[in-house]
């Protein structure tokens, strides 16, 4: 076997395998009868095409001097040869892809110990002075036959009952107080607030997440307090048991205070805001995810996840009025259900101016966005035809109905698809109608075609308004004589 190796000179140079190494080559591979048609028994050795200077000759020179066979030994060396020239060319890299995730991982790791260990801590000592009553809290297992005691067998049937409605009305108060407003607080919001003293959540607002949750706990535990403080004045003597004038007194306050309607009312108007709110910072904060997995298995908790505590407060002031009825129900007196009558129309009316600013507030809201989302042709625009002095042609390019739509007194009753027939042939538009006015519009025309990836909610980016000079009465009259053909 013979390397041509060029020299320092340029002449190539030879290098020659003892013998020794050559008769080993025999010992590995052994011999094979050899066939007609065949090449010869030598062994034939296939050398890869590197091309090998004078100062790396010592490699090749080196391998095929030590123990190995002479195959693996060329190999080898071409091996080293060509992890010198790598070494020798390539640039320097950078980290690897792997150890930077495996750098982000570990620093998750770190993060997760370190919300666990400060959540927790705020756990352990999230003890409310400021809303602590024992007084209330022993209430918790008594039932309705042990606050009235001696007295079951004594009444009839029917006084069982609203003595029990009664019971309800106060007993389910305070749970709603203990297992609901006070979990929410004690178990979310203050610990949050804890660990953001610590430096960990700082993105969070507790303010918008819990809104006027300090003020609704006020509310309860005062309602609950009232209801004691009237139970003795309920005439106890014989089997009378007449608890309507408890029922009127505490409504007068509980509805008639200055801040408890309104607090129930701001807390519902911002409920909506604060689901979106909770949404959005799961999406963007990964550590709130695992303070309320944390938060969750307190045993306070009662395994209710965040959602269900946030809307509790909304099913409260909608259960009142059935508690109310119920009381209603199994009253003896005509005189005392009047009296019951009059705190569920207060209690009703509440419910109403409740539900009243909710609704002005969502359909405000879809009038801003319509707002923003509709496009006004200008009064050139409209009539194409018309002429239009220079001196007026500035003036009249502003379209002035671009904010007529936000009203705080308009209001949307319907909207939807429209199909009108123009020329001949069905066009496609979107109505609204409204308190004062029918808008018809057209979707605008996008200069680039998008294909949908997945089905979603049909919202418009862009609206162009078309002049309809039709009165709603005009097509109440074409809908009768339609309805009349057929």
């Amino acid at each position: 076997l013979e390397l041509a190796v060029p020299p320092e000179d340029g002449e190539p140079a030879t290098i020659h395998p003892n013998k020794e190494q050559l008769t080993r080559r025999y010992a590995i591979i052994p011999e094979q009868v050899s066939c007609e048609g065949c090449c010869s028994s030598d062994n034939v050795i296939i050398v890869p095409h590197v091309q090998i200077t004078p100062n790396e000759s010592h490699l090749f020179n080196r391998a095929i001097s030590s123990g190995g066979g002479l195959l693996a030994d060329l190999q080898r060396a071409t091996i080293s040869a060509q992890a010198f020239y790598a070494e020798n060319n390539e640039q320097p890299k950078t980290r690897s892809p792997w150890i930077l995730k495996r750098l982000y991982e570990w620093s998750n790791r770190a993060k997760r110990r370190e919300i666990i260990k400060h959540v927790q801590a705020a756990l352990e000592t999230s003890v409310d002075h400021e809303l602590e009553d024992d007084e209330l809290e022993k209430l918790l297992p008594v039932s309705w036959e042990e606050m009235f005691e001696g007295q079951l067998n004594i009444h009839p049937l029917q006084k069982q009952k609203y003595l029990q409605a009664v019971w309800e009305l106060f007993h389910s108060e305070l749970k709603f107080l203990h297992h609901q407003l006070l979990v929410l607080r004690n178990v979310y919001k203050e610990p949050l607030k804890k660990c953001q003293v610590e430096g960990c959540l700082l993105t969070v607002e507790p303010d918008l997440l819990f809104g006027n949750l300090d003020q609704l706990c006020r509310i309860s535990r005062g309602f609950c307090q009232t209801f004691l403080s009237l139970l003795p004045s309920v005439n106890r003597e014989g089997t009378d048991y007449d608890c309507t004038d408890l029922v009127v007194k505490l409504f007068e306050k509980f509805s008639k205070g200055p801040s408890t309607i309104s607090a129930y009312q701001a807390y519902c108007i911002n409920y909506k805001a604060t689901m979106e709110y909770l949404g959005s910072i799961r999406q963007k904060e990964e550590r709130f995810t695992e303070f309320e997995r944390i938060c969750l298995a307190d045993e306070r908790c009662f395994r209710l996840q965040l959602e269900d505590l946030l809307i509790a407060p909304l099913q409260r002031i909608t259960r009142l009025p059935i508690l109310l009825r119920e009381i209603h129900k199994y009253t003896d007196c005509e005189e005392n259900k009047a009296k019951v009558e009059k705190v569920i129309e207060s209690m009703t009316e509440s419910l109403r101016s409740i539900d009243d600013s909710v609704q002005w507030l969502h359909n405000f809201e879809r009038l801003q966005q319509l707002q923003t989302q509709v496009i006004w042709p200008s009064i050139v625009e409209l009539e194409p035809r018309c002429f239009v002095p220079d001196f007026l042609r500035v003036a009249l390019s502003r379209q002035f109905c671009e904010n007529l739509l936000a009203h705080p007194r308009r209001k949307l009753i319907h909207e939807g698809p429209l199909e009108l027939v123009e020329n001949g042939r069905t066009v496609d538009c979107y109505a609204f109608l409204f308190n004062d006015m029918f808008v018809v519009s057209k979707t605008k025309k996008c200069a680039t075609k998008l294909r949908v990836l997945q089905p979603f909610n049909l919202n418009f980016s862009k609206l162009l308004i078309y002049a309809l000079q039709l009165s709603i009465h005009e097509l109440q009259k074409t809908q009768d004589s339609r309805n009349n053909r057929l």
